[in-house]
């Protein structure tokens, strides 16, 4: 294995502000990766105190285990924020630890520092490497899989949907005709066929947003199933906590805090469909803390520029 990036864990501080460390705390950590928040949320915790955290990615837990393994609290497995519910090992803790209900929820979605690092795992158009994109590299296609599945309507679909990319067709059609071309192996050999359609220089100067970004996500999103069940994911999570309990919910782009917002203030019984009323009257089961979300602070972004995008939402169960 590939010796483990420096792991900065964003929004650090106002997740430690507001996401409760009772004593005998009970924390479920649904996107664990290299155990960062984990560390700093055990380092506020007593003896009593169980944590358990869940994360796809084998590499990602082996690290979280070397970082963290020797701490008795906590608990790790495998498995997706979505899916997770349904293992019997999942509910064997809940039912174990957390019967009472959960102090505690974090999700800390998209990709990590690790996944984005190693040029093996085809995240990154910075380094090349085979066309994965897989968060567990032990199931599912691989990112070239998926392409090969696709016709120029579905990708430019796919493009524009989770990559909010203008470009989508045109970028579907140069990606395809690579692809067909039998050119179209590593990131590299995408990101250039990207650049035919919006090119890194325009009139003498770099782009300031690399014109590949917002399709790699695309892709990424839609080999990995993302978005497919965050909401239901979360509202799983608002169901299992005990009341004063808080989920905190940290995004990284607008797909992803779109969802997460709209849910929030669904479960807090606001009514945000078409028209000035809810047709009927919502249950408030949660309350919103800060309701605008946190953003990191110029510091933060200044010493981990990639904490730049992120947004913490917070919520606390209500009964």
């Amino acid at each position: 294995m590939c010796a483990t990036p420096v792991h900065v864990p964003v929004l650090l501080q106002e997740v430690l502000e507001n996401l409760p460390v009772p004593p005998a705390a009970r924390i479920l950590d649904l996107t664990l990766g290299l155990g960062g928040h984990a560390e700093a949320l055990l380092a506020r915790a007593d003896a009593d105190t169980r944590y358990l955290g869940v994360d796809r990615d084998p590499e990602a837990r082996a690290a979280a285990r070397e970082r963290l393994g020797r701490d008795a609290r906590l608990t790790i497995l495998a498995g997706t924020y979505e899916e997770v519910w349904d293992e019997p090992a999942f509910q064997a803790w809940l039912n174990l630890q957390a019967h009472e209900g959960l102090d505690a929820v974090l999700m800390d979605l998209g990709v990590s520092t690790l996944q984005l690092k190693t040029a093996a795992r085809g995240f990154s158009f910075r380094e090349e490497g085979p066309l994965d994109m897989r968060m567990n590299t032990e199931a599912g296609p691989t990112a070239l899989d998926w392409l090969e599945g696709q016709d120029e309507t579905s990708l430019a679909d796919a493009i524009y949907q989770y990559g909010e990319e203008r470009a989508s067709r045109p970028i579907a059609r140069a990606i395809l005709r690579v692809f067909r071309a039998g050119g179209l192996a590593t990131t590299t050999d995408l990101a250039n066929a990207i650049y035919t359609v919006l090119p890194k220089i325009v009139k003498g100067r770099r782009v300031p947003l690399d014109p590949a970004t917002r399709t790699f996500q695309a892709i990424r999103i839609a080999v990995n199933g993302e978005l497919d069940r965050l909401s239901a994911a979360i509202e799983q999570a608002v169901h299992a906590l005990r009341p004063g309990g808080r989920i905190g919910v940290i995004s990284f782009h607008s797909l992803e805090d779109r969802i997460a917002k709209q849910t929030l203030r669904r479960l807090a019984g606001v009514y945000d469909g078409p028209g000035r009323h809810a047709p009927a009257e919502l249950p408030k089961l949660v309350r919103l803390i800060h309701p605008g979300g946190f953003a990191p602070s110029d510091a933060e972004c200044a010493a981990n520029p990639p904490s730049r995008s992120a947004r913490l939402r917070v919520a606390e169960r209500l009964t």
